[in-house]
């Protein structure tokens, strides 16, 4: 579903807030979460990355915890600043995250909820957060 007008306006400021979009499935939950800025295909929408560049880090124990802790607390970066959405379930980051890993074709194990739960409640910053 493609959302226009008002809608798409307001799905930043829902998101933000935890509170539910239509839609349902990873699909759903990448195009409210990530599509906006890094594109459908995790191809980037400018001035926004496109997360190609990720593939090598699904393969790394640190690699993986990384991706972890991006999605949990955010990332500074060139372009700005990535929120990080630590109100989202630990499914639905570890399915975000294994969109992506079939999107890149990348090479790693499928996260699991476990591996999200263990990296929460470090109060990171996104400063902190450092590419291995």
């Amino acid at each position: 579903m493609a959302y226009t007008g008002p809608m798409r306006r307001l799905l930043p400021f829902l998101l933000f807030l935890g509170l539910p979009v239509w839609g349902q499935g990873v699909e759903a939950l990448w195009a409210r979460a990530c599509a906006q800025c890094h594109g459908e295909k995790a191809q980037g929408v400018r001035p926004y990355p496109g997360l190609g560049e990720a593939a090598s880090l699904f393969a790394t124990p640190e690699g993986r915890r990384y991706l972890v802790l991006v999605v949990l607390y955010g990332k500074k970066g060139a372009s700005g600043l990535m929120p990080g959405f630590a109100q989202l379930k630990d499914e639905e980051l570890a399915a975000l995250l294994n969109h992506l890993l079939a999107l890149l074709k990348a090479k790693g194990e499928a996260f699991k909820p476990e591996d999200i739960k263990k990296e929460r409640g470090q109060n990171l910053a996104p400063d902190q957060i450092k590419r291995p």
